[in-house]
């Protein structure tokens, strides 16, 4: 299972999708850093200046060349907004770093549910291709009896309906297992065509802790998504005093230079240059500051509703992951011994048939049972892993790790 996660990791298109939105996020920081330092910027003009005068001493014809070059530097003293955009920006830093975590454990958990879809639809077909083996063999047995005249023909046309049914089945599993496999094709943009099975004998131990409030207590200290959404809060209420401090005034250092060069009858050089400060105070702008305010208040409420749903969300899904990994133990536990009981009720409906005590029909409902306690407790298993690895990931703590001990748990 690892092994497929680090195939993902390179191939599947909506983890490569996050990665590209963090390198785009992480770049806020430096842009909002950038107003901060000092703004140089220049300019150069090269004009040919054509000048016809008429005096009463008589007209005159002036050519001259005229080029000139401006630097200016701006440097921001006092700017609020500007400082609190950078405290807002690196909030959003932190924000979509955590997203891309996020990210990265929805692309374990996809993995898993892949993985184990795929190992449960490979196991289904070959649970699915034994019964119809099993009941090709009762209709021919009970054609045999048939023929030998210890069985009635409702005996052969029951095993011949369920084999035919059991054929219909086999079909529809190697279906599963062929959108399984394209699934797994989109995960990892290679073809596997089968994995390792989980171990018959593999461990299923319980939360530990195995107590609720435990881990509903953890999920909400160190969910993901709710660490997320709490930086989306704090972004907001960033964007709240931006917007209310777009009405104070702007101090920067202002300087510039130029050099003029004029030939004109002659030789003529120009340079001047000046340094001060520029104080621009906004008075009125048409109604547009508080309307920015009211709309980033109503912002900063979608975060603080957001991030309550997050912490509900969360609730729900450690409850979840809990009770499913207890209840997959407990489901597993009773499965093991219903397949049990089921294969000696199944030796003796065949002892019964070939006596002639039993029907076909106990023979073949033996075999439905068995089949169908089997799946079952093939899909117990596979849900154990789901939810154990679901309850990491609502408390922010799915890592790599977590697949490399369930690899453990595989067949080699």
């Amino acid at each position: 299972m690892s092994t497929v996660y680090d195939l993902a990791l390179r191939n599947d298109p909506e983890f490569a999708a996050a990665e590209a939105a963090h390198r785009a996020g992480v770049e806020a920081l430096p842009q909002a850093r950038s107003v901060l330092l000092p703004q140089l910027g220049g300019t150069i003009g090269l004009n040919r200046t054509r000048r016809e005068l008429e005096t009463t001493a008589g007209d005159s014809l002036k050519e001259y060349n005229n080029k000139n070059t401006t630097l200016s530097l701006t440097q921001i003293i006092y700017d609020r907004k500007a400082f609190l955009a950078l405290k807002q920006a690196a909030a959003r830093v932190v924000q979509v770093d955590l997203e891309q975590a996020i990210a990265k454990q929805d692309l374990a958990l996809r993995t898993a549910q892949a993985y184990a879809e795929l190992s449960f639809a490979t196991a289904s077909l070959g649970l699915a291709q034994a019964k119809t083996l099993a009941f090709a063999e009762q209709q021919q047995q009970a054609q045999q009896m048939y023929d030998a005249g210890q069985a009635t023909i409702t005996d052969v046309h029951e095993a011949r309906a369920r084999h035919a049914l059991a054929t219909a089945e086999e079909m529809e599993a190697l279906d599963t297992l062929h959108i399984r496999q394209q699934a797994m094709y989109k995960l990892t943009g290679q073809s596997l065509k089968e994995v390792a099975m989980l171990a018959e004998q593999a461990p299923m131990p319980a939360p530990q802790p195995n107590q609720l409030q435990h881990w509903l207590d953890k999920a909400r200290n160190s969910s993901l998504e709710i660490l997320a959404a709490g930086r989306n809060k704090e972004v907001a209420q960033y964007e709240v005093k931006r917007a209310r401090s777009q009405h104070l005034p702007v101090l920067k250092l202002v300087g510039s230079g130029q050099w003029q060069d004029n030939t004109d009858l002659g030789y003529l050089r120009d340079n001047p240059s000046s340094v001060g400060v520029q104080l621009s105070v906004p008075i009125f702008e048409g109604g547009r500051v508080n309307s920015v305010t009211r709309e980033t208040l109503a912002r900063r409420d979608q975060a603080n509703a957001l991030l309550r749903g997050a912490a509900l969300d969360s609730d729900i899904h450690v409850i979840e992951a809990f009770h499913g990994m207890n209840d997959s133990i407990a489901r597993t536990h009773a499965l093991e011994q219903a397949v049990h009981s089921g294969e000696v009720a199944l030796d003796a409906a065949q002892g019964g048939f070939k006596a002639g005590l039993r029907t076909s029909l106990d023979v073949l409902n033996a075999h439905q049972q068995v089949f169908s306690a089997r799946r079952d407790l093939l899909q117990a298993r596979h849900n154990y892993i789901l939810h154990r690895l679901k309850l990491e990931a609502s408390c922010g703590t799915l890592e790599r790790a977590d697949l490399v001990l369930v690899d453990k748990w595989l067949n080699k």
